[in-house]
């Protein structure tokens, strides 16, 4: 057996040194290496994922700031239920809370309208900022039901979507009328609390707290089923199964007899299909703009996948528990709804308060698939964090056309408040009480608009004040489609009762610099102001008639019309011009 040795030929050439590069880029490539990995074991780290959480606060952010510029004036139905709970006096009326508005129980709103009423004289920014703290302590609450399984960063990631789709714009109606959201988000949070004692099996004071959750809004009566649920899931005994929907029934009856018989909806329509269209679009309205086809198609496949998730073993887990009993109480709540509204016509599911209760479906299907993907991709929960958030920040985004519509409703709202102060609320119409009912309460409680804080905004004048007409000019009509000097129509007049609803538009002109208006007024033969308006109005169909013009030129009045009342349009440089209140001609438009 012979081996053969391989010697070292002492020709060839030696190991080279590698060069000074080449020993800098491999020091950067290891320091490159070892930031990964460094970043990636911090990617599980608590701080981190509270860094992720703060992510949350954006949304809430922007709620605020549309709150800000929401107006004082309060909508609708807080002044229905104010003078239900108000006496001549001032004081409050206990008796006046147990009356249902628009078929619900509004005990606890109504106790928030008049602490407002009394403490902020009725200001809807200060209410709506409470509403906003509200559904903060929702979303914690919900931060803290999250099974602590999940990793932190997991976890982060559903508390930004639960925020983004709780702040949504969708919702924006319960914010910037914070009459609505005090009831609707109040009441959520206090089913939230209810289940949450209930997950912890303080049924007592569970019930304890959904009575008060009843008391608040009708759609808390869907609590009661889930907390039933809640009890069969934690295999309780019978009575503990059967003592909520005992409970409920009780509350439900108690509703029924304190209930107007009114009617409030349109067209009758009680077939199966508008129902399951009602329900579906509910249930699916965070997952469209304005299509509520869209949302027909988004609600069954929420309620096919959380069937699918029924009989998925990992979602059986005993910390899922409570987001089951709130998925149940979302559902039956947008049926609750979908069955009260039927009448109102197919897209009426779509309304913007309804986005608190398609809130409570949603979330709780993004916290259940997050678990069992989890439980089957344990390594991808960055992945499943982020995909969260994405789909809070759809959820916020699409609800941009109902933040649009919302927005130019609270540029006109502030007419309302000139028509109570001026006594012409009702040729408003139902929007408001008969004024009969509602100036004295407003006046013994000192409530905007019957208070030191009242203006029209035009730097002087007021409702009672009498301008000198000799001192005006006449407002002329446009001669051209690209209207320079200050120029203006009048488009309608329409009689409603004691006063009329004045339409129509003015300008400084196409140039950028031209004297803007401020305001708009209405005034009798003899100079005195007996009506105003709200300008800025956007009005799309006259910019695209006349080219140049800025987008708000609108603007809409209340006043008594008379062949001697004048219209006065006041500039921000304090010019007065005047149309007749007259419906204008179209022009001579070259």
């Amino acid at each position: 057996m012979t081996s053969t040795v391989l010697k070292k030929d002492p020709e060839a050439d030696p190991p080279r040194e590698p060069s000074t590069d080449e020993s800098q880029d491999g020091e950067r490539g290891s320091r490159a290496d070892a930031w990964v990995a460094s970043l990636k074991s911090r990617l599980t780290d608590r701080t981190v994922a509270r860094l992720v959480e703060l992510l949350a606060l954006i949304p809430t952010i922007a709620i605020v700031l549309e709150v800000s510029r929401a107006g004082k004036l309060q909508w609708l139905d807080y002044w229905y239920v104010l003078i239900r709970i108000t006496n001549p006096d001032g004081s409050f009326r206990l008796g006046g809370i147990f009356t249902p508005q628009n078929e619900h129980p509004l005990m606890i709103p109504s106790l928030l309208y008049w602490l407002d009423a009394r403490l902020a004289d009725g200001d809807n920014r200060v209410l709506g900022y409470l509403v906003v703290v509200v559904a903060a302590v929702t979303v914690l609450l919900l931060r803290s039901a999250l099974p602590k399984t999940m990793p932190p960063l997991l976890r982060a990631g559903l508390v930004v979507a639960a925020s983004a789709l709780i702040f949504s714009l969708q919702g924006l109606h319960m914010f910037v009328r914070s009459m609505s959201g005090s009831a609707w988000l109040t009441a959520n949070l206090i089913v939230v609390c209810s289940l949450l004692l209930a997950n912890k099996r303080k049924w007592v004071l569970a019930w304890v707290v959904a009575v008060l959750a009843s008391m608040t809004y009708g759609t808390a009566f869907a609590l009661w089923p889930a907390l039933a649920v809640l009890a069969t899931l934690h295999k309780e005994r019978w009575r503990i199964r059967l003592a909520p929907l005992g409970i409920g029934v009780v509350i439900v009856g108690i509703w029924y007899i304190l209930k107007p018989n009114t009617w409030l909806g349109g067209t009758p329509a009680n077939d199966i299909g508008s129902l399951l269209y009602t329900f579906l679009t509910i249930v699916g309205k965070m997952w469209t703009a304005d299509n509520s086809g869209f949302a027909v198609a988004a609600g069954a496949l929420m309620l096919i996948v959380y069937a699918v998730l029924m009989s998925n073993k990992t979602a059986h887990d005993k910390g899922l528990r409570f987001w089951w009993a709130l998925a149940t109480y979302g559902v039956l709540a947008c049926g609750m709804i979908a069955t009260a509204r039927i009448d109102f016509g197919a897209d009426f599911g779509l309304t913007s308060r309804y986005s608190s209760l398609a809130v409570m479906v949603s979330v709780p299907l993004l916290v259940l698939m997050g678990a069992v993907l989890y439980k089957g991709l344990p390594r991808n929960a960055l992945k499943i964090a982020v995909t969260a958030i994405g789909v809070g920040v759809v959820g916020f985004t699409l609800g941009l056309p109902t933040a649009a519509d919302l927005r130019n409703q609270i540029k006109e709202h502030p007419l309302e408040g000139i028509a109570i102060r001026a006594g012409y609320g009702d040729a408003l119409g139902p929007v408001l009480p008969k004024e009969r009912e509602l100036q004295p309460d407003l006046v013994a409680l000192h409530h905007y608009p019957f208070n030191g804080t009242f203006t029209l905004g035009c730097g002087g004048p007021e409702l009672g004040s009498t301008i000198t007409l000799s001192k005006t000019t006449a407002l002329p009509q446009p001669g051209t489609r690209s209207p320079d000097k200050p120029t203006g129509m009048i488009d309608s007049i329409e009689p409603r009762g004691e006063a009329d609803l004045i339409t129509g538009w003015a300008t400084g002109g196409t140039n950028r610099n031209a004297d803007q208006v401020r305001c708009t007024l209405v005034v009798d033969g003899d100079g005195k102001v007996v009506g105003a308006g709200v300008s800025l109005l956007p009005r799309s169909d006259v910019t695209g008639k006349y080219w140049g013009l800025p987008p708000d030129v609108g603007f809409r009045a209340i006043g008594p019309v008379t062949d001697e009342t004048r219209i006065v349009v006041v500039y921000e440089s304090g010019a007065m011009r005047w149309l007749p209140a007259q419906v204008s001609d179209t022009g001579d438009e070259q």
